[in-house]
């Protein structure tokens, strides 16, 4: 601003600590209805299940059953188990130079499109980054195959465009958009929430390790755009 012939530059300083701690209390909050209603979900018939065997030790058919039904939840249980240590233990990229064009090559040759046309687009055509292959093509087949369904789920011709450029900053970001219709604003708030999923094989970590992934390489992955006409989730990376 302007004073008295002098240009002055006025700076507000406020304290976020409390807004970062109700965020994270929000984001535990989540995190903790999703586990708590998975477990519950495995542990209910084990103890119901278990309850009926104790009263029914000499029917050999009731046992036999039970015991099956025990077993194949408990193995579900262990599943989701393994699926959270899989967020929880990402190890560290190992970094190496990368041309974006191998690497969306490599990433459309991996899915199946199943008839939605593919858009790609890497400017500057000679893009390089810094970063670990497999991660990052993890991350990306996660993010088309995503909109694949999204596509098809909403048939008719649909596309998926796959893109990329170099910011002002130098930093280069990485689109992947669809037009399989707007995400609810209600999922779109839990997409990135690990074990939180609308897929009902689904098992609710691809977006959750994807943003991780993608942070370990001291990088975002957002969804920035949500439309009926484009939805769009932008990686940003260094």
């Amino acid at each position: 601003m302007q004073y008295e012939g002098h240009m002055l530059r006025v700076v507000s300083i406020d304290n976020i600590n409390r807004e970062l701690d109700i965020q994270e209390g929000l984001a535990w909050e989540k995190l903790t209805r999703i586990l708590t209603h998975e477990i519950m979900n495995s542990l209910a018939p084990v103890t119901s299940i278990s309850n009926t065997l104790l009263h029914n030790k000499e029917n050999a058919e009731v046992l036999q059953q039970g015991l099956e039904t025990i077993h194949s939840t408990s193995d579900r249980l262990m599943q989701f188990v393994d699926s959270f240590r899989s967020v929880t233990r990402i190890p560290p990229p190992k970094k190496a130079p990368l041309y974006l064009v191998e690497l969306f090559g490599e990433v459309t040759s991996l899915v199946n499109l199943q008839g939605v046309e593919l858009r790609v687009e890497v400017v500057p055509q000679d893009t390089m980054i810094y970063a670990d292959h497999g991660q990052l093509s993890q991350v990306l087949v996660n993010l088309v195959k995503n909109a694949v369904e999204a596509c098809v789920m909403r048939g008719g011709p649909q596309w998926i465009e796959l893109r990329s450029r170099i910011a002002p900053d130098e930093r280069v970001h990485i689109e992947i958009s669809n037009s399989g219709g707007a995400i609810p604003v209600d999922v779109a708030a839990d997409i990135f929430t690990p074990f939180f999923t609308t897929k009902r094989d689904g098992s609710g970590i691809g977006l959750a390790v994807s943003k991780q992934i993608i942070r370990l390489h001291g990088g975002t992955l957002t969804l920035s755009q949500n439309s009926d006409e484009r939805v769009t989730f932008l990686m940003v990376l260094e």
